[in-house]
């Protein structure tokens, strides 16, 4: 399924679209262009696509992304990137990794600055009108905040090494830490036990 295929007849197999607040952008032919790299019963509340703004990682601008969708779930910031002729990728965010969302709008363009613990992602959100944007990002902000205080109300992370360790390789795949990251955290984490 391409970035911008059109199957309405196709059913969700991941989505579910039973959920307050969404934009205008959020239908199921729209979601389905995202669907499959959404979990089962994922809740979207919001859905973009970009207008030429890219998509940066610290500043540096991924130059083979040449379009890309951004769904706001539940649980995460899903963005499908479609790089080069063929290639599609996924990056996911999670609001429990996230430390700071900020927007900001030129007179075309809208941008999502959104800052984790190790990387600064630019999101560009396109065609959105101000509002909705602006309703975007302050339910990001909010699912960042509830899963700050779900972490701090139950005593921060679990102390299971192995729950800690699932953690780590669950950062690593998001791209949230690099290899060498992973294996002195998991030393450190061994030497515990």
């Amino acid at each position: 399924m391409g970035l911008f295929d059109n199957n309405d007849d196709a059913p969700l197999e991941n989505a579910d679209l039973d959920c307050q607040p969404q934009n205008e952008f959020v239908s199921k032919s729209e979601v389905k262009k995202i669907d499959e790299y959404l979990d089962p019963g994922e809740k979207v509340h919001f859905l973009a696509v970009s207008a030429g703004e890219g998509f940066e990682i610290d500043g540096e601008s991924i130059g083979d992304v040449s379009a890309q969708r951004t769904a706001v779930t539940d649980k995460r910031i899903v963005i499908k990137k479609k790089r080069g002729l063929f290639g599609l990728e996924s990056q996911s965010i999670w609001y429990d990794n996230i430390s700071s969302v900020d927007l900001s709008s030129g007179l075309v363009n809208k941008r999502l600055r959104v800052e984790t613990s190790s990387k600064v992602y630019g999101i560009g959100i396109g065609g959105l009108a101000d509002d909705a944007a602006e309703n975007m990002s302050n339910f990001i902000r909010t699912k960042v905040s509830q899963a700050n205080q779900s972490g701090s109300n139950s005593g921060g992370t679990s102390d299971d090494p192995l729950d800690k360790l699932e953690r780590l390789r669950d950062l690593k795949d998001e791209g949230v830490i690099t290899e060498q990251e992973l294996e002195e955290k998991k030393s450190d984490i061994l030497d515990q036990i």
